[in-house]
């Protein structure tokens, strides 16, 4: 009971919280989201398992550098999420819970495999002319990132999938706003609700700490 109790008291408090930086996104207010920001991923990894915690913690770390400017700093974002990204394929296949990779092709699967594979092929051919010296790093973190969302497609979990299709979504702002200066009404706003909701439903798959996690 008190851990269910746990679960819920940080499930408000992540969604508090995501609902704040989301609004001062909005304003535009970088001053106090180096507050909220910062304190998403800690709050969203109590009490979960090591691995899960591990793929927070490395989006955490991505949040504070991406705080920043200048080619260090967004050096530094894409390689603490590219880590984050295969903590969370390690993640979802220890779970126990993934189909057989034969399930993408099939069903309504089968239609968000489609799409990822879209996305990505599209997003490639955009952004190959303009993204110059960075081309491998994010060639690499764009495979990576789709191999993220097809192996949270293939958990039995529907909260799980939808997490790594948000995410898929997120990352693709972000790269289109770095590289070609394509910005959405709200821009921010929109790259970080498909950011907390996709970490948090990937998380929530995910077991609680207990001896078998040690």
């Amino acid at each position: 009971m008190s851990g269910r109790r746990g679960g819920a008291a940080r499930t408000i408090g992540y969604a508090a919280l995501a609902t704040a930086d989301i609004a001062l996104a909005l304003r535009g207010n970088t001053r106090a989201r180096r507050v909220t920001k910062p304190a998403l991923m800690p709050v969203l990894m109590a009490g979960r398992d090591r691995r899960t915690s591990t793929a927070l913690a490395l989006g955490g770390l991505g949040d504070v550098a991406l705080l920043g400017s200048g080619e260090g700093a967004f050096a530094a974002g894409l390689s603490s999420f590219l880590a984050g990204h295969l903590a969370w394929i390690e993640a979802l296949q220890r779970r126990g819970d993934l189909l057989p990779p034969g399930a993408l092709v099939r069903g309504g699967r089968a239609v968000a495999t489609a799409g990822y594979l879209s996305t990505f092929g599209a997003l490639t051919v955009h952004l190959w002319p303009r993204t110059g010296r960075h081309r491998p790093a994010v060639l690499a973190y764009s495979a990576v990132l789709l191999a993220c969302a097809l192996q949270a497609l293939r958990s039995r979990s529907a909260a799980t999938a939808l997490g790594g299709g948000l995410f898929l979504a997120s990352d693709s702002l972000l790269a289109l706003e770095r590289f070609s200066g394509l910005r959405l009404p709200a821009h921010e706003a929109w790259v970080m609700s498909t950011y907390t909701a996709a970490q948090a439903l990937l998380a929530e798959g995910g077991p609680r700490n207990g001896p078998a996690d040690r």
